[in-house]
């Protein structure tokens, strides 16, 4: 205790001390809130906050490669490209038709009644049966109608026998007449009774045929051919004429006929085409409209119009063969009014609406959309016709347009995957994580290799952007003035693709070797020759190896490396996308020597990787290997790669020459030369 603590008090009691004070917990608390709110204020003004997102080269591309010469990447405030569906314009053929809900009626509906009264003896039908005309249904007993027949014959034979007799009495009194031995007025009345007895006769003969036809009638036959219903009437019944549901139904199904509405603005254009045609092809379908039941044809419409619906009623006649249309059945019909030939057709959902008028996103060259106004014509089913706007071939949006403005970017199904690929990346830390990973220098491997491969730092950086690099290769190669339209043409597409093929290497790759593909076979053989040099000069100087390609700025690599070697400066501290088995991109291999005397053939480029970081896989994209030489060459390099020998390597390369064409092996001859006359390894 010290000494202003000691002692005691002036009351003469011991002193003490004070107890300790104790701090709040919530002021502790509240130093702890304070802390960690700093912290976060700190982390968030050491965030970069609204960079552009920019297209596939993005914004380390932009920032780095757009420095000096503008050959960098993506354009600050791009949105991202959006994946969409494509469709391309074509002719085709549209159909104009009416479609209407039609119910089928039979050719002909009859109720089949007996016409005499009757015992039902008989029944010679099944139901359900399909008969033909005049076929025997039902039998009445006919016995009735049998006596009636006798007694009718019987009459007229004594009518007949009378009627005879009255005329031989008539040329009696004609031959007395005529020697004025009767009197005229015997012979008068001898005239009227003979025609008297032939009327009888008349009526007798009436009476037989009544009788006769009554007996027919016991037969009940089918009075036209088609399907008959469910039996009304048994056998054993009596029945007279006035059965109110007769003693069967006969529907005529083959040909079947459906009557159906259709609307009256369709009617003149349609009596204009029945009056050239006289019918119109016409289909009916189920209930659900997918299945096709019969084709026939609009034969006639009625006489009239239905004031109270605004319709006409048509009719059309089917084939029926297999009963698939069924009477009363509820039928849709289509009439085939005309057809549209050689018109411009896209599917209907590319087809969009605003407040002026149908338009469609028409995908550009450098994969943007144009919004493009359009006149849509008559559709069938999924597709439309387009009567101006587009052209054949154009390709239009159908899918993801909602996403879409004029001028976005877009991105079609088959680079889809690629994007994919993108977009499953491991999201780069952001916050006070990503602020710590920048104290610390960490650099993602991916946005390092999409950086080295746009152009940020190399060729696009410092040589003067694409631009630049375009115009020194076509003063290199004396293009003509249509070669360098046709050039540039192919590698402004090429830059196209390969910003939107984002980070995936492979690809990019791909794209700019088939631009490079694409510019060989526009020049001479002169010209070839000197491309081909210049290529094999930028893999020896160490620029921009890419397979012989393009660099993604546009610039083929016969003009761009130089100007990356020159200017570039080389970053010892990561390996760039394109050094495979460890090489850096300033040429060095792993142990740490130059590659140019890695091996007594380094100078040959292709084994030992080369100065630049090409490795073997750049030299087999020079070479134009085979998949099979190419997997040759691989098993070969691996062999020297884990032999101790000095002369591994130059063995290797003796193997490798072995398995190349003449071909192949001249391009060798001219890249070691080209690589010996500018100096070796830079």
């Amino acid at each position: 205790m010290s000494e202003s603590q000691s002692g005691r008090a002036p009351s003469g009691q011991p002193y003490r001390a004070p107890p300790p004070r104790k701090r709040p917990a919530w002021r502790t608390a509240l130093w702890i809130v304070g802390a960690l709110l700093v912290a976060a204020l700190v982390a968030f003004l050491l965030t970069p906050h609204g960079q552009p997102a920019g297209g596939p080269g993005g914004a380390a591309a932009g920032g780095r490669g757009g420095g000096r010469g503008g050959g960098g990447g993506g354009g600050a405030g791009r949105r991202p490209p959006t994946v969409v569906g494509v469709a391309t314009a074509a002719l085709g053929d549209i159909p104009i038709d009416v479609t209407a809900l039609g119910t089928v009626t039979p050719q002909a509906n009859v109720t089949v009644q007996s016409q005499i009264s009757g015992t039902l003896t008989g029944v010679f039908f099944q139901e359900g049966q399909t008969v033909r005309k005049g076929q025997l249904l039902a039998q009445v007993d006919e016995r009735p109608y049998q006596v009636a027949l006798m007694q009718a014959q019987g009459q007229l034979l004594r009518d007949q026998a009378a009627l005879d007799g009255a005329r031989v009495d008539l040329n009696r009194f004609k031959t007395l007449a005529a020697q004025d031995s009767i009197a005229r007025q015997q012979l008068d009345d001898q005239a009227a009774t003979v025609r008297q007895d032939e009327g009888v006769v008349k009526s007798d003969q009436a009476s037989i045929a009544s009788a006769k036809l009554n007996i027919t009638y016991c037969h009940i036959v089918a009075p036209v051919p088609g399907r008959v219903g469910l039996r009304q009437i048994d056998p054993g019944n009596y029945i007279t004429p006035s059965e109110p549901n007769g003693l069967v139904v006969v529907n005529e199904v083959d040909p079947i006929t459906v009557i159906f509405a259709l609307p009256e603005d369709s009617i003149p254009q349609i009596a204009v085409r029945m009056a050239s045609q006289h019918s119109l092809p016409t289909t009916a379908y189920d209930r659900t409209g997918t299945t096709v039941l019969a084709q026939g044809v609009l034969y006639t419409l009625d006489n009239q119009i239905n004031t109270s619906t605004g319709t006409v009623n048509g009719r059309a006649r089917f084939s029926n063969p297999s009963a698939t249309l069924f009477p009363n059945q509820f039928v849709n019909v289509t009439v085939l009014v005309d057809t549209l030939k050689n018109v411009v057709t896209i599917p209907a959902v590319a087809i969009r609406h605003g407040p002026q008028g149908d338009f469609v996103y028409v995908i550009q060259d450098d994969s943007t959309v144009k919004v493009t106004p359009v006149k849509v014509g008559p559709a069938q089913g999924e597709t439309a016709s387009i009567t101006s706007g587009l052209a054949v071939g154009d390709q239009v949006v159908t899918e993801g347009g909602d996403r879409l403005s004029d001028g976005s970017r877009v991105v079609l199904p088959q680079d889809a995957a690629r994007m994919a690929a993108m977009m499953n990346r491991k999201p780069k830390a952001t916050g006070i994580l990503g602020w710590i990973e920048g104290l610390f220098g960490h650099k993602d491997q991916s946005e390092s290799s999409a950086a080295s491969y746009s152009g940020a730092g190399g060729a696009g950086g410092r040589g003067g952007g694409g631009a630049g690099r375009m115009q020194a290769m076509l003063a290199t190669l004396n293009l003509t003035a249509d070669q360098q339209t046709k050039i540039k043409a192919i590698f402004a597409d090429a830059r196209t693709k390969a910003q939107a093929a984002g980070d995936d290497m492979d690809a990019r790759r791909s794209i700019m070797q088939d631009a490079n593909t694409q510019v060989e076979a526009l020049l001479t053989p002169d010209q070839k020759v000197k491309f081909e040099a210049a290529r094999a000069q930028a893999r020896a100087a160490g620029g921009y190896g890419g397979g012989g390609g393009a660099s993604p700025s546009g610039a083929p690599a016969a003009a761009a490396a130089p100007e990356a070697a020159q200017g570039a400066t080389p970053d010892s501290s990561a390996p760039t996308s394109s050094a495979p088995h460890g090489r850096h991109a300033h040429g060095q291999a792993e142990s740490g020597q130059p590659a140019a005397s890695a091996s007594p053939s380094a100078n040959a480029g292709p084994p030992g990787g080369g100065p630049g970081g090409g490795g073997h896989g750049h030299f087999m994209d020079a070479l134009g290997l085979s998949p099979a030489q190419q997997a040759q060459a691989q098993a070969i390099m691996a062999e020297a790669r884990a032999s101790s020998d000095p002369d591994a390597r130059h063995a290797a390369m003796q193997k490798i020459q072995a398995i190349l064409t003449p071909e192949q092996k001249a391009k060798l001859a001219a890249m070691r030369a080209a690589r010996e006359g500018g100096g070796g390894s830079q």
